[in-house]
């Protein structure tokens, strides 16, 4: 299965998902990609990663993630690790989790 990795915060804050579960990718603004996560439970609304970027590339980071979810081209273990300021998502400055209510 393939899966995404995202880090808040290492150690307390890191969250995966399947990819096969991701409902949209949405770039919001110019500094600003959400991810929305279908749930299982269909009385729970989507999970949501938010993704601040540098100012300008919302959309590369956002057609990167497409991407690699897409082609199924995945890193190596089929994990694609998503942290801030780290390649090859050096462009996102923070990541953002909100839980579905």
């Amino acid at each position: 299965m393939k899966m995404l990795h995202f880090v808040e915060s290492a150690g307390t804050g890191e969250n995966f998902f399947p990819a096969k579960n991701i409902g949209q990718i949405k770039v919001t603004a110019a500094d600003t990609v959400v991810l929305l996560f279908a749930n299982d439970d269909s009385d729970i609304s989507s999970e949501i990663i938010t993704l601040t970027t540098t100012s300008g590339k919302s959309d590369e980071v956002a057609l990167r993630l497409a991407q690699e979810v897409g082609a199924g081209q995945i890193q190596y273990g089929g994990v694609l690790k998503i942290i801030a300021a780290t390649a090859p998502f050096a462009a996102v400055s923070g990541v953002v989790y909100t839980a579905g209510t």
